[in-house]
């Protein structure tokens, strides 16, 4: 045994009795033996590590809530970007929607007046046009059998209501002839309108594909790319206006020839042998003259 000196924390000096080889900073926590020193140190050896382990922990934890919040920071950053990309490709989507309503509306616009009502018109129209040199070559020919007629002296026969029939039946057909051949413009003429309609429509539709269907990066080149589309589109809906109005022109019909000319030739012989036929019999008869018994004489 041997005794320990030291002062205390207030400076008054301290003895005690103890092991040789004790530490004094373990003598001055009590330990008198080199048994009871080792427990101490053994159990300080304990006490750093396990605080040194907690400072690992620590460490670590710190580490992870960093890790954690950085991993939070990101997703709502690319969430952001998500929400802003969605909120572009939106307002692109819209823009260009709205583009092709604008130009079909344009286009619309331009062929509202090919109506069931102007095709209507059209048809009659044409059958009009069609018709008026059908009624004057049929009262021309009216004219030209009542002539023959009249310089024959059988106005009133049978063979001058034969021919009338034949004038009529043939400006009946004319007039039906004329009627599917305006009904067949009419049908070319609203397959045209539709033709180019679809045309405008289809030019359209590429006037918008010219940029892509994904919406840029900033809100800049959004509105980039919807000003060149609309740029384009413009260029097609500018020319509905002309389109429709080269498709709304007057009816053209055909110059019609002498539709009654074989009617008249023909029936001008027929009548010519008919009145000939009838002379014949009225001359043979008066060179034959009369029967000497009979009352009368020629």
């Amino acid at each position: 045994m041997q005794i320990y000196y030291w002062n205390d924390d207030n400076g008054n000096p301290q003895a005690a009795y103890g092991e040789a080889g004790i530490p004094l900073d373990y003598v001055r926590r009590g330990a008198n033996t080199v048994a009871g020193y080792q427990m101490l140190a053994q159990q300080d050896l304990s006490d750093k590590q396990i605080q040194a382990q907690q400072k690992i922990a620590d460490q670590q934890n710190t580490f992870n809530e960093q890790q954690f919040q950085s991993q939070q920071d990101l997703q709502q950053k690319q969430q952001a970007q998500a929400d802003e990309q969605a909120a572009r490709q939106t307002q692109y989507d819209t823009g260009r929607q709205q583009a092709l309503t604008d130009a079909q509306g344009q286009i619309d616009k331009a062929f509202a007046r090919f109506t069931p009502e102007y095709f209507a018109g059209y048809t009659k129209d044409y059958l009009a046009r069609a018709q008026d040199p059908i009624d004057y070559q049929a009262r021309e020919a009216q004219k030209q059998l009542a002539f023959q007629l009249a310089r024959q002296g059988i106005s009133s026969s049978q063979a001058g209501i034969n021919q009338q029939g034949l004038l009529d039946e043939t400006r009946g057909r004319s007039i039906a002839d004329a009627t599917t051949a305006a009904e067949n413009a009419t049908d070319t003429l609203r397959s045209n309108v539709a033709s180019a309609r679809g045309n405008l429509q289809n030019q359209v539709g590429a006037a918008q594909s010219i940029g892509s269907p994904v919406a840029g990066s900033t809100i800049d080149d959004v509105n980039a790319s919807l000003q060149t589309q609309r740029n384009a589109i413009s260029g097609v809906t500018s020319t509905a206006g002309d389109v429709a109005t080269s498709l709304q022109a007057v009816p053209t019909v055909n110059t019609l020839s002498n539709i009654f000319a074989n009617v008249l030739g023909s029936g001008g012989q027929f009548l010519g042998g008919y009145n000939q036929g009838s002379l014949i019999k009225q001359f043979n008869a008066g060179l034959s003259g009369t029967d000497p018994n009979k009352a009368s004489t020629v």
